[in-house]
């Protein structure tokens, strides 16, 4: 065996699975939150509160809440991605790679003239 990678036939590369997950997560996300909110609220409720009203049908308000919902997912996954692949290699939670703690020093060293007998 070599020390090259090769790499299998028909799978994806590391960042297409990442953009597949975010994107797949963030629709599920997106669909859910569209559906919970407009359970509980009405479209043409919702267009008679502004205060410039917009003549819009419901499909293009249900359209905006969704697309609004799937970029602060899309935003929220790509951000956990991101900070799953760049955060700490194995190993980092039993103290391996870590720097190790300061060395606790004497004030004494530090400064000859202090008189540690008042602070006791």
């Amino acid at each position: 065996m070599s020390g090259n990678k090769q790499e299998i036939p028909g799978r994806w590369s590391r960042r297409k699975r990442d953009v597949g997950t975010i994107v797949w997560i963030s629709f599920l996300a997106a669909s859910i939150g569209t559906f919970v909110i407009f359970a509980m609220m009405d479209v043409d409720a919702l267009s008679d509160a502004w205060v410039l009203p917009l003549e819009i049908g419901s499909r293009l308000a249900y359209s905006l809440g969704f697309l609004f919902l799937l970029v602060v997912s899309l935003i929220a996954s790509g951000l956990t991605v991101f900070m799953i692949r760049t955060g700490p290699k194995g190993g980092h939670a039993q103290g391996k790679g870590r720097r190790p703690p300061p060395e606790i020093r004497s004030p004494e060293e530090e400064n000859p003239d202090l008189d540690l007998g008042d602070w006791k």
